[in-house]
């Protein structure tokens, strides 16, 4: 009987316990449910993004907020305290959340890379492989790497080398992954500017990387550029060297296969782009991470497109 009264009270301690933990995290973090973590989507006027909860006025966040295919998970870079505390300057994690049991975790540190300095993350078209750009250094002066990391029925594998073909002893910076898996890169050789090259997949490896011409490499010092999946548009971060004007802009390809003149958007944009798995919104970064309707994306090709 002593023993049965023990177990009962053993019970009834774990439940508290758990109903305590419960109500601690409900009062610490809000009960988040829905596509895009129960946020209002924006309409034409660009939206921060889950502000006090990704978007932190005293991090630094310096990437787009990228989902997985299915919705169910979101990794973003940031700066704990990037915005207040110099000591922390260029102390960037990837963070993330997921959704468990029908609602979105806390964000956390992503524990496959959770004292690794990373940047720039990339899913694969299936969502099986989560691509990160890794930097040598703090400021990513000496060089930077593209990895992979493999999903698995654990969570995510420890990132590797995506291929010796992409990765050098110059800098290469991840741009994004179009629907037939090829990865879009920019490689610095410790020079003003960078060059774009796409390395296809094929057969389950990234062929020799290709480098792209003028259409992709211009004047101008391009920070990011973002492929439609389908390759009929793009979109490019750049900054007009000779005025030190960062500027916004789309190109469309013509039915003839030539791509369009620059076209400058309407609103400021600080780059690290990515859409969101329906296509329906663009996520990017600028004091924050924010998204906007793609809606202007079909306005512009009906206007401007041969």
């Amino acid at each position: 009987m002593k023993k049965k009264s023990i177990f009962i009270l053993l019970v009834l301690s774990l439940l508290l316990l758990g109903m305590s933990q419960a109500q601690e995290k409900s009062e610490n973090f809000p009960i988040l449910k829905g596509p895009y973590l129960g946020q209002k989507p924006p309409g034409e006027t660009p939206e921060l993004f889950a502000p006090g909860i990704i978007s932190v006025d005293e991090n630094f966040e310096h990437s787009a907020a990228v989902f997985s295919p299915d919705g169910k998970e979101v990794f973003w870079c940031t700066n704990v305290n990037g915005n207040t505390d110099k000591k922390v300057a260029g102390n960037l994690r990837l963070y993330t959340m997921k959704v468990v049991d029908g609602y979105w975790s806390a964000p956390r540190p992503a524990p496959f890379v959770k004292d690794i300095i990373a940047e720039r993350p990339v899913f694969s078209p299936n969502g099986d492989r989560l691509y990160i750009e890794f930097g040598s250094d703090p400021y990513h002066e000496s060089d930077t790497d593209i990895y992979v990391a493999e999903r698995t029925a654990v969570g995510w594998s420890d990132p590797e080398s995506v291929s010796p073909l992409i990765n050098s002893p110059a800098i290469e910076r991840l741009h994004c992954v179009t629907a037939d898996g090829s990865l879009y890169f920019s490689r610095n050789n410790f020079t003003p500017n960078e060059t774009f090259y796409v390395s296809r997949w094929v057969n389950g490896e990234f062929s020799e990387p290709e480098r792209l011409g003028k259409d992709y490499n211009s004047d101008d010092y391009e920070a990011a550029i973002l492929i439609a999946p389908d390759k009929k548009y793009m979109l490019i971060s750049h900054c007009d060297i000779q005025h030190g004007a960062v500027k916004f802009s789309i190109r469309f390809k013509n039915a003839d296969g030539a791509w369009s003149d620059r076209i400058e958007l309407p609103f400021y944009c600080g780059g690290f782009f990515a859409f969101s798995p329906d296509g329906k919104y663009l996520f990017y970064m600028n004091e924050g991470i924010w998204w906007v309707s793609t809606s202007f994306i079909n306005d512009l090709k009906a206007k401007n497109l041969k």
